[in-house]
C-alpha cells in the first residue's frame, strides 16, 4: 500500500466524509478508474486521477481492491467512514517503517460495508499494535540488538490467521522480533517457556546455519508475552 505525504494527507481530510465515501464507492464497488471518479464527483477536481488516488489509498486500498465489494452500499461505507479515526490513519501513512507485515494481514472476506471497515481497522489496530510493541522491547528485537525499524516485525504468537479480533491486537500475543527470528519463531524452530527460556527445536540445525543459540530473551516493559499464548505455540509445534 502506499503512503501519503502530508499535502495529500491534508487534502482527503479536507473533503467532507460524504465526498470520501463516493471515491471509496465509486471504486471498490463499480471498478471505475481514479480519473472517472474525478469527472463524476463534483467536489473534486480533475487531477489526472491523483484526488481519487488519495482517498482510496488513504484508507489503505489499491488496485487490488478495486470492484472487489459487490455487495457494497454507499449507505454502509459512509456510516463505516464515520467511525474511523482519521488522525490514527495520518499517523500510519507518516510512519517511517516499512507496513508490509500489516498490509499481508489483512483479507477480504464479506465484500461488503462491514469488510471495508474491519480491513481499515485491522489496518489500524496492527499499526497501533506495533507502536506498543516498539515502546515496549525499546525499538529493538527481543532476542537480538537488531533495532532497525525496517528489520523488526510484529510477531504474533498465536497465529493472525488463529487469532480473535481481540487477540489479534493484544500485546501480549504478540513479540517484537527481527526477520530472522521472527522466522524462527514462526516456525517453531524456536519457542519459550512460561519463565521466557529459549527453546531451540531438535530438527533444526543452528549452528549449520551459524545462527547462535547462547541468546536470552530481553523482557519488555510492560504486557509480558501471555503463558496461554506461549503454551499454545509449545503445543503446536511439539515443545509440550
Amino acid at each position: 500500500m502506499a503512503k501519503l505525504d502530508q499535502r495529500r494527507i491534508n487534502f482527503v481530510k479536507s473533503l467532507p466524509i460524504r465526498v470520501r465515501a463516493e471515491v471509496l464507492y465509486h471504486f471498490l464497488k463499480e471498478g471505475i478508474s481514479n480519473r472517472k471518479i474525478e469527472q463524476i464527483i463534483d467536489a473534486l477536481n480533475e487531477e489526472d486521477g491523483w484526488q481519487a488516488w488519495s482517498v482510496i489509498h488513504f484508507f489503505g486500498f489499491d488496485g487490488n481492491s478495486k470492484a472487489r465489494y459487490p455487495k457494497l452500499t454507499l449507505k454502509k461505507i459512509e456510516e463505516s467512514l464515520m467511525n474511523v479515526n482519521v488522525e490514527d490513519l495520518e499517523e500510519f501513512h507518516l510512519a517511517n517503517h516499512d507496513d508490509g507485515e500489516i498490509s499481508r494481514k489483512i483479507t477480504f472476506t464479506e465484500n461488503d460495508g462491514k469488510d471495508v471497515l474491519r480491513t481499515i481497522k485491522a489496518r489500524q489496530g496492527q499499526y497501533k499494535l506495533r507502536k506498543a510493541l516498539l515502546q515496549n522491547y525499546r525499538s529493538k528485537c527481543a532476542l537480538c540488538s537488531i533495532n532497525d525499524p525496517k528489520l523488526l516485525i510484529t510477531s504474533h504468537i498465536k497465529t493472525w490467521s488463529k487469532s480473535s479480533t481481540e487477540e489479534r491486537v493484544n500485546p501480549s500475543n504478540s513479540i517484537l522480533l527481527c526477520k530472522l527470528h521472527d522466522g524462527l519463531f514462526e516456525y517453531g524452530y524456536i519457542s519459550l517457556t512460561d519463565d521466557y527460556i529459549i527453546l531451540y527445536s531438535p530438527n533444526f540445525n543452528f549452528e549449520g546455519q551459524g545462527i547462535a543459540t547462547n541468546i536470552t530473551f530481553s523482557k519488555p516493559l510492560s504486557d509480558y508475552p501471555s503463558p496461554l499464548f506461549l503454551k499454545e505455540h509449545r503445543l503446536k509445534h511439539g515443545y509440550e
